[in-house]
């Protein structure tokens, strides 16, 4: 809907303001909420580099059958 297109053109502007640093950073932190952060828990990536930052919130986190 609307709101999933106005998410994508602010995604795409913010990311177009990211260096390979960032894209990194950003990515590590999103495994790593995904994998072992709560819902709603927020995890912060900064680049101490330039000062860039931005944080990961997992709405829903899944265990299947292993824990995993």
């Amino acid at each position: 809907g609307v709101g999933a297109l106005l998410g994508a053109v602010l995604g795409g502007q913010i990311g177009a303001g990211m260096d390979e640093q960032d894209r990194k950073l950003a990515e590590l932190t999103s495994q790593r909420a995904l994998e072992a952060t709560p819902s709603g828990t927020s995890v912060e990536w900064r680049n101490p580099d330039n000062g860039n930052h931005g944080y990961v919130t997992p709405n829903k986190t899944y265990r299947n059958s292993t824990g995993q």
